[in-house]
């Protein structure tokens, strides 16, 4: 892992994909700051970072799109495959470098709360707070990125399917709300959900086996459950996609509140998108 670490990480200093990230990032949220903090004379920079959420849809892309499309378009997956390392170890090393990347030019923005305590009192563990609420809100973001780019063999479409999940992940909690909770709709929806799931691991083993046990048992389960605990899928649907509101997430780390529940959120949240990562090579390694 540590030489795909290493090997990721130099790349992006050695082409234009670290500095553009970068780049970007510190220029928007320098504007977010001279205007919500400078301009204004305001110490509340929590705001000033719950701006930035917006800045993961358009620079995420920007540093993800080339983590695993580049290795397919050039070929160089095949190294990777028939390297005397794990899959798992190929996904962490590039996960890691790109949150190396991330995590120094958060650190760098860390100057403008600085420079704010100079001219007045700033609430310390509020801003200590949202950093990390914001790094940890980057990391699956860039989990995200690194899943859609092991999708694809072009870094545009890497790019592209990237911005539209993290956008898609931002209007996500507004979007659950217009689902019915009555429970029979729910119940099919959780019927159409194994039935997708069935596909997927048909997809991934080439196994109708496989598939078809997926499909029956959890047809069987979602029957069962209805039969004997309908109200188990009042609001389903609503509650399933509430899993995916990583953005609403970050509104404790933006009042200061650093709980544990929302930092395991994110971080399982980061395990299970590294894992589906990690079976989508796994599949291209033998397909």
């Amino acid at each position: 892992m540590l030489a795909v670490y290493l090997k990721d990480l130099s790349a992006y200093f050695r082409t234009l994909t670290g500095y553009v990230f970068m780049s970007v990032f510190l220029l928007v949220s320098s504007i977010f700051f001279v205007t919500g903090n400078v301009v204004s004379a305001s110490p509340n920079y929590n705001s000033t970072l719950g701006n930035l959420l917006f800045v993961f849809i358009l620079v995420v892309p920007i540093l993800t799109m080339r983590s695993m499309s580049d290795e397919v378009a050039h070929k160089t997956d095949r190294l990777l495959y028939t390297a005397p390392i794990s899959l798992t170890d190929v996904v962490l090393g590039k996960y890691f470098a790109a949150v190396t990347v991330f995590a120094l030019t958060l650190l760098i923005t860390c100057l403008y709360p600085l420079s704010l305590s100079f001219f007045g009192e700033i609430a310390v563990w509020e801003i200590v707070g949202g950093t990390i609420g914001i790094f940890l809100l980057g990391c699956v973001s860039i989990a995200i990125g690194i899943f859609m780019s092991s999708l694809t063999d072009n870094i545009v479409n890497a790019a592209i399917s990237t911005f539209g999940a993290l956008l898609a992940v931002v209007f996500i909690d507004s979007f659950r709300s217009i689902f019915p909770v009555e429970i029979n709709p729910n119940a099919v929806f959780a019927a159409f959900l194994v039935l997708a799931v069935a596909l997927w691991i048909y997809w991934l083993t080439r196994s109708l086996f496989a598939g078809a046990a997926v499909a029956v048992l959890g047809l069987a389960a979602v029957g069962l459950i209805y039969w004997l605990q309908p109200q188990f899928f009042q609001g389903f649907v609503f509650h399933l996609l509430g899993w995916f509101t990583v953005f609403y997430h970050f509104s404790n780390f933006k009042m200061g509140l650093l709980t544990l529940s929302s930092v395991v959120y994110y971080l399982s949240f980061v395990i299970v998108v590294l894992f589906l990562t990690v079976r989508t090579l796994e599949k291209r390694r033998w397909s």
